[in-house]
């Protein structure tokens, strides 16, 4: 039945990709596109923006990289290329699928729960519309969700081998969405006071995730150093990113404000899975770069990008200082449209995408209630997730942003239909039971 379920949803996102052939006009490879470009032609993992053009760090490596492997593969910036990316990403999702049933079980859903689970991440809207864009969603959302998993195994075994799977996919998924740095970082720390395991295996664990986040983390994080003069992690846009979320402009995520009449017309076709009308409107067009004055572009053009990064460190730190109520109001909404929609984002005003939202979102909460009584293993899902919800709020969010949050969601969600129909079921056998020991029934 799984491997049925993942062939479905496989079937599902590659329908999706070649019924709008959204590779042949807009893959939305954003910056993946021309550091890949850089790679091919010799120049390094390179970017340009504000009128420079040189070593970067604006993407982590992992995408970009495996984008110019399609390019030298099916020739640069083909749809060709674009294509085959996008059907590694519905692998990817695929194999979600199945990652979604193990972490159900893992957490202690039964067996049916976790088919649930997994035939909703094969189907879900948002799951499936990952897989349409060249980005490194469905990578996040796999290796997140295998993280899950193998902690609990890793810690419930003992097994040195199994620790260093977690250790591997924890450190590549930091390297590929840094926001799951500091999750990864405190697992080192969390594994030393784990009750479960003896002292000298805790020990174990922790040099086994640092040694791992030295091979896997490190030397990107050195190479940072050498092109850019400062240590970078991963990513240099750390303050870029608060400064999105932290200026007269903001909105909470790179976007701007939709206007009235632009909301209107996007409310007007929101039956539509066309999305033509997004760019008819002009709303999907504005960003935050767009709001910056004169004075502080001049202050940004030339610069590489670590310079800039004080510029908008500036920027960031003088408007929140002189803002604090509004910037705590901006977190709010930030938190709000990671756990609900970004209302300013076009592709929000779809059927579909509000409704699976609106379903996911009171499912699982009413899952976790379940899930807490009935003593799932939620401590390092609700770490994992509550610390990158965390780190949204207070600096800038996005859409997509929640879609890896979907699995732990979708399983919740299993839990309360799986209750809801052993209720439902229970009275109604329990029914028929008395009316055959009355006689009434045969």
């Amino acid at each position: 039945m799984l491997i049925a379920l993942c062939a479905l949803g496989l079937a599902l996102r590659l329908g999706v990709i070649f019924k709008t052939q959204s590779y042949r006009f807009n893959p939305g490879a954003m910056e993946h596109d021309s550091i890949a470009r850089g790679l091919l032609h010799g120049q390094g993992f390179s970017f340009g923006d504000f009128g420079y053009y040189g070593p970067s760090s604006v993407q982590s490596p992992p995408y970009p990289v495996l984008l110019a492997g399609f390019f030298t593969i099916f020739g640069e910036a083909t749809p060709a290329a674009y294509a085959a990316a996008m059907v590694f990403n519905a692998l990817v999702g695929s194999l979600a699928v199945w990652l979604t049933y193990l972490l159900a079980r893992t957490l202690g859903g039964s067996i049916g729960v976790g088919l649930l689970a997994a035939a909703a991440c094969a189907v879900w809207p948002t799951q499936v519309y990952a897989s349409n864009f060249v980005q490194a969603i469905d990578l996040i959302i796999a290796a997140q969700t295998a993280m899950v998993v193998l902690f609990y195994r890793g810690v419930r075994t003992g097994s040195a081998w199994t620790w260093a799977a977690f250790s591997l996919v924890a450190t590549l998924a930091a390297l590929t969405e840094p926001v799951l740095l500091p999750i990864a970082a405190f697992t080192g720390i969390l594994i030393l006071f784990w009750r479960g395991l003896a002292l000298r295996l805790r020990i174990r664990n922790a040099a086994i995730l640092l040694g791992m986040a030295l091979v896997v983390i490190g030397p990107w994080t050195v190479r940072n150093r050498m092109v850019h003069g400062a240590w970078v992690p991963i990513k240099s846009t750390f303050w870029v990113n608060v400064w999105k979320g932290a200026n007269d402009y903001a909105t909470g995520t790179d976007r701007l404000k939709i206007t009235p009449e632009q909301k209107k017309q996007l409310e007007e076709q929101l039956l539509t899975a066309d999305d033509r009308h997004m760019r008819q409107a002009g709303a999907d067009e504005a960003r935050q770069y767009d709001m910056l004055t004169p004075q502080q572009r001049s202050r940004l053009n030339g610069h590489t990008e670590i310079e800039r990064e004080k510029v908008f460190q500036e920027f960031a730190t003088q408007w929140i200082s002189a803002h604090p109520m509004g910037y705590a109001k901006l977190c709010l909404i930030r938190l709000g449209k990671t756990l609900w929609i970004d209302w300013d984002n076009p592709k929000s005003y779809n059927v579909a995408y509000v409704a699976s939202r609106a379903i996911i979102v009171v499912l699982s909460a009413i899952g976790l209630v379940l899930a807490i009584r009935k003593r799932w293993s939620l401590l390092y899902p609700v770490l994992l997730i509550g610390s990158c919800i965390l780190t949204y709020s207070l600096t800038l969010t996005a859409a997509r942003f929640s879609i890896p949050f979907e699995p732990f969601q979708l399983c919740l969600s299993a839990l309360t239909l799986n209750c809801a129909y052993i209720s439902i079921r229970r009275p109604a056998a329990g029914g028929a039971v008395a009316a055959a020991s009355s006689g009434q029934g045969t």
